[in-house]
């Protein structure tokens, strides 16, 4: 992922200085550790400025609502210190300049501040972007001592510059850098490392991030042309914003498979609440995964108990064999015995153990005791192996629609489900269930267990037609029927079992066997599990 840079924060401080220079703060809010919102209102426009240092994600922009939603953002219920410490401070207030130190990824927001007895302080609010370093500092400008920190920094973490409240504010040591355009190619050339060109080359120049001179690397191939680039680069008057297609870089240059933005703050924008929403549901599902993965383990040895129970069914049918020789034979065996030569009742001679302790009598009747424990034992693990086999069915299922899922929102209806003790009371709604239109038909489909009950228990009537991957795990699909015809169109059908294939574990498969049956004739086996019982039902090879 790329980096937030000092000329991209320079850039969009420029763009946006109009805005910001005169904006009142109305509102500040702290959802995360490591980000704020300050609620600014500037010109008969409100905008949400956003600020994240984060040591991955450190970048700033005025945040659209589309991507406020892929940031996943929610404000807790109780601000933390610093957000409080900024209200007291400076909401309601003014931003009255926005200063960039140059070369410096350092957007630095000055407010007057009245005090107790009405006297006028001037502050800084200190927006650090530095990777790892990564910081927020509220300092009194006039003093230069700090108010208060989003992150302490004591002696212990770092050597170079402490931040906490009542020290003097320092800018972090400056980097060396030398202007390019003031740079001969010779020396250009002469303090480049073979074996580090990027890296040698941005820790020496100003503006020159890593990314940018691979990308020009890897257009040129050539040490003059890379010079003459990134000279032509530094010159410009103006920048444009691009973001190229997958959303992996960004570049204030056109590049290849590269879209050109609106605005600078547009590219911030897109490209870091993209990423962030990306590693969030690459958390998400690895935090689900890991769930399920653990109870298809402990499901699995259970079964495995279960299969072994069930197995000894036959030991328990001899228990009883045995005992009803021993009773037939009663007359021919003494007490004290320890074991006897008998015929079984197909006339075989068979040698019987006996407990020497025991009256032959009572030697029988420990195999009956014996049979009955087993066969009870085999009959519960029949029913059990049931249940378990259809929690083994849910959590498959629950994997794979977590693997297929396309947004957060997603994902935490699927990790609620799985949760029971976060899982909302809120009914799932109709609309937030997929469906397409063909032919005059709404074909729905269900991604996760909460939607595939609310298609079969709310949504569906009898005479709809209920779809499902044979024997793999996969959506519910189902076409609604308001007609109540009795016979749908062969198109329609092949439709969603189409659909039905693409929402299941064997959409990759040459051909996938799909079942389809009246609604009528499905039934829930359990509310706890996604196992379902139908008949009647029609396959479809796709």
């Amino acid at each position: 992922m790329i980096s937030f840079d000092s000329l991209t924060l320079k850039l969009f401080t420029e763009e946006n200085k109009d805005f910001l220079i005169g904006s009142k703060i109305q509102k500040i809010q702290q959802p995360k550790r490591n980000e704020l919102i300050f609620f600014l209102r500037n010109k008969n426009e409100s905008k949400k400025f956003y600020i994240n240092f984060n040591p991955d994600y450190h970048h700033l922009c005025f945040m659209s609502e589309e991507n406020e939603a892929k940031r996943d953002i929610i404000i807790p219920q109780k601000a933390p210190m610093f957000c409080m410490l900024l209200r007291k401070y400076i909401q309601n207030g003014k931003i009255i300049n926005v200063i960039v130190p140059d070369n410096e990824r350092i957007l630095e927001l000055y407010f007057d501040y009245y005090d107790e007895l009405n006297e006028k302080i001037q502050l800084c609010l200190a927006v650090e972007l530095m990777g790892k370093y990564s910081n927020v500092i509220l300092y009194n400008y006039d003093t230069n001592v700090i108010i208060g920190c989003a992150h302490n920094v004591s002696s212990e973490k770092s050597r170079d510059r402490e931040l906490y409240g009542m020290l003097p504010y320092v800018y972090p040591p400056k980097q060396k850098k030398k202007n390019l355009l003031k740079v001969s190619f010779e020396s250009f050339f002469s303090n480049i490392d073979k074996d580090d060109i990027s890296g040698s080359i941005s820790n020496s120049y100003k503006y020159l991030t890593m990314a940018v001179v691979n990308e020009f690397w890897s257009q040129t191939q050539s040490y003059e042309k890379l010079y003459q680039n990134l000279k032509d680069f530094l010159s410009q008057k103006s920048y444009e914003g691009y973001i190229s297609k997958d959303c992996s870089k960004y570049f204030l240059f056109p590049f290849k498979d590269s879209k050109k933005c609106n605005s600078i703050n547009e590219m911030i924008d897109e490209y870091y609440a993209y990423n962030q929403n990306e590693k969030i549901k690459l958390q998400l599902k690895s935090k689900i995964i890991k769930y399920i993965q653990a109870q298809l383990k402990k499901l699995n040895t259970l079964k495995t108990k279960q299969t072994e129970q069930i197995n000894k069914s036959e030991k328990a049918i001899k228990y009883k064999n045995t005992a009803d020789i021993i009773m037939s034979n009663l007359y021919s065996l003494k007490e004290g015995m320890k074991k006897a030569e008998l015929y079984d009742f197909e006339g075989n001679k068979i040698i019987v153990e006996l407990d020497e302790t025991k009256t032959p009598k009572e030697n029988a009747n420990k195999l009956y005791n014996l049979y009955k424990k087993t066969k009870a034992a085999y009959e519960h693990a029949q029913i059990m192996i049931t249940d378990t086999e259809s929690q083994i069915m849910y959590f498959e299922e629950t994997a794979y629609y977590t693997n297929n899922a396309k947004n957060i929102d997603e994902l935490k209806e699927i990790y609620n489900e799985i949760n029971e003790a976060e899982t909302s009371k809120k009914e799932i709604k109709n609309e937030n269930i997929d469906f397409i239109e063909y032919e005059g038909y709404k074909i729905y489909i269900g991604k996760n267990k909460k939607q595939n009950d609310y298609i079969l228990s709310k949504l569906s009537s009898g005479e709809d037609i209920w779809f499902h991957s044979l024997n793999a795990p996969g959506a519910h699909v189902l076409i609604k029927n308001p007609l109540k015809k009795q016979k749908i169109e062969d198109n329609v059908l092949l439709k969603a079992a189409q659909i039905t294939k693409e929402y299941s574990g064997q959409k990759n498969n040459s051909k996938t066997s799909v079942i389809y049956t009246k609604r009528k004739y499905v039934n829930k086996a359990s509310k706890k599990t996604a196992f379902v019982t139908y008949k009647n039902e029609v396959e479809i090879i796709i």
